[in-house]
């Protein structure tokens, strides 16, 4: 038997450190309003702690492309996108394939493991009831699958430079950790960083996803808090994802660490897609 005063505490810790309004939500990285694309924003003006900027039209992060429209993705053209990130498993992927434009370059790097995704999500439910969310950030930096994305992310940005748009499902999670991996390699301080993160709450949708009505379907209502976790970008979240970097020193340290970047790299990064302020 779970323990439900147990589940209901950890709940409302999290929907407590949720709380601000909509309006609250700071403007980081600039949203994009594209037909059929949610969660699109561009990093472009984002400020770094040695007085530079990220470079605009250079970075996005968005949900999937499974919708967009055919004026929304020959916007990103126009924009000078050419390459996609797609962080899914294969599964997600079949459900909801991609648009593309017929020039750009797709790479999928899943981050979590493929065989028996649905089975883990559901099994995790139920071992960390009220806190399955948050207790997945750390494996998205502890995981070798996850570690192993993120090195193949960042051979693209460095090997291929040019524009990037790297996505999940929703843009929250995956895409958040990705984010986060890229502005500290960019010098970004950790409280932007976070806000980056955050902002995402005013644009996840208010229904929720495929994988989560399959979850409670299995489950039942008992679950509807943990399933209203998909839904948000809790503090908690974040704050879990970097502390599991703490052993290395930080998201830098990680990079260096566990990526393999190098300082060579991290110049090379900065000076590809940041720009000195005006």
């Amino acid at each position: 038997m779970t323990d439900e005063p147990h589940i209901i505490k950890q709940l409302n810790r999290i929907e407590r450190e949720n709380e601000r309004q909509d309006g609250d939500w700071k403007i980081v990285s600039q949203p994009l309003h594209l037909k059929g694309i949610d969660n699109l924003r561009d990093m472009g003006g984002i400020p770094t702690r040695n007085g530079r900027v990220i470079r605009t039209h250079m970075l996005f992060r968005s949900a999937n492309l499974h919708k967009a429209s055919d004026a929304a993705l020959h916007e990103l053209d126009t924009l000078g996108l050419r390459n996609v990130i797609d962080l899914r498993t294969k599964q997600e992927c079949r459900l909801e394939e991609d648009r593309l434009l017929p020039d750009w370059q797709y790479d999928w790097f899943p981050m979590f493991q493929e065989m028996g995704e649905f089975g883990s999500q559901v099994k995790g439910i139920v071992a960390n009831p009220g806190t399955f969310i948050e207790s997945l950030y750390p494996q998205m930096l502890k995981s070798d699958t996850a570690v192993h994305c993120w090195r193949e992310c960042f051979v693209r940005l460095l090997d291929e430079p040019g524009a990037y748009l790297w996505h999940c499902t929703q843009g929250k999670d995956r895409t958040g950790g990705l984010a986060a991996l890229i502005l500290a390699a960019l010098d970004v301080s950790d409280e932007l960083i976070v806000e980056d993160y955050l902002e995402t709450n005013l644009f996840m949708p208010h229904i929720t996803s495929t994988l989560a009505k399959k979850v409670e379907s299995v489950l039942g209502e008992r679950v509807d808090g943990d399933i209203n976790q998909f839904l948000i970008a809790a503090p908690a979240y974040i704050r879990a994802f970097m502390h599991a970097a703490d052993e290395y020193g930080g998201l830098d340290g990680f990079l260096r660490e566990r990526v393999g970047l190098s300082d060579a790299d991290f110049a090379k990064l900065r000076d590809t897609y940041t720009e000195p302020a005006k």
